[in-house]
């Protein structure tokens, strides 16, 4: 596979390993900044639980690494700008690593919106 090229720059963020006085997970400090990445999103579609006649639209986001990069499961993409400098999302409306698939020539990792309306993410 031919690893486009990875023109955008993005910040990773971490979770400490220590709580707070509530319990609760430190909040995430910057793990890499400005890592070189390539950021898209796809559309799927997926029939809803007990009626395949009527399929929901899912965005499915995906971010692109070199390899060696730092990233895991868990992990917060607060920032991604593109080529030319425009953010394509900021630290309000970070991302989650769901997973990281280690290839060959480069890490594919899957993302989420890491805040959910309506509830805890």
């Amino acid at each position: 596979m031919r690893l486009p090229p990875l023109n955008m720059r993005c910040t990773i963020a971490r979770r400490g390993t220590t709580a707070d006085e509530y319990g609760e997970p430190s909040a995430p400090a910057p793990v890499a900044t400005d890592a070189r990445c390539h950021w898209w999103a796809g559309q799927a579609f997926v029939s809803q639980p007990g009626n395949i006649h009527s399929m929901i639209a899912v965005t499915i986001e995906h971010v692109m690494f070199e390899p060696g990069e730092d990233v895991r499961a868990g992990d917060h993409i607060t920032t991604v700008t593109d080529q030319f400098g425009n953010v394509v999302f900021g630290p309000g409306e970070y991302r989650v690593v769901i997973g990281a698939a280690v290839m060959r020539n480069h890490i594919d990792c899957t993302l989420r919106l890491g805040q959910a309306i309506g509830g805890r993410s």
